[in-house]
């Protein structure tokens, strides 16, 4: 999976191009490794769960029934990336500005309804991601493995 190109408007879009990018690092690199601990891919699988979960309160059609921890495949991680990846993309050229500070209401997993404005729902899907890829990258060096850097400051150099 290769890496997106960086936008042209910075803030959030650009934390999105990074979380992307990060993503595709690590599944090129697990894709990569042949044999990859399954508590890796159940890391990256429910960090993509989630931005799913996020992407649905945004736009309203929260994934109540979606299981945040399964066993999936690294073929069903690269397919679910491809397409949160995309979606989170296009919903973010779509709104900027006003848009990213004006309150939300959603409802959480434990049926908490709260509002909260979508740029600081944006941050918490980039954190969120940023955490288990570290969490990945510890199970993977464990496994004598050798993950991808992923921290933001290598895609601001490569841009």
């Amino acid at each position: 999976m290769s890496a997106p190109q960086p936008p042209a408007a910075p803030g959030i879009q650009t934390l999105f191009w990074y979380t992307r990018g990060a993503n595709a690092r690590m599944l090129d690199a697990m894709q990569a490794a042949g044999a990859v601990p399954a508590r890796a891919v159940g890391l990256f699988g429910h960090l993509l769960r989630v931005q799913d979960v996020w992407f649905g309160r945004v736009e309203g059609t929260a994934h109540a029934d979606l299981v945040l921890w399964v066993d999936e495949d690294l073929a069903a991680c690269a397919e679910r990336a491809g397409t949160s990846g995309a979606r989170w993309q296009s919903m973010l050229e779509e709104r900027s500005g006003d848009a990213l500070d004006q309150p939300v209401a959603y409802t959480n997993s434990t049926g908490t309804r709260f509002e909260t404005p979508l740029r600081d729902r944006c941050r918490h899907v980039v954190n969120h991601g940023t955490h288990h890829r570290a969490q990945i990258a510890l199970v993977l060096r464990e496994a004598d493995g050798a993950p991808p850097p992923t921290d933001y400051i290598f895609f601001v150099r490569d841009a």
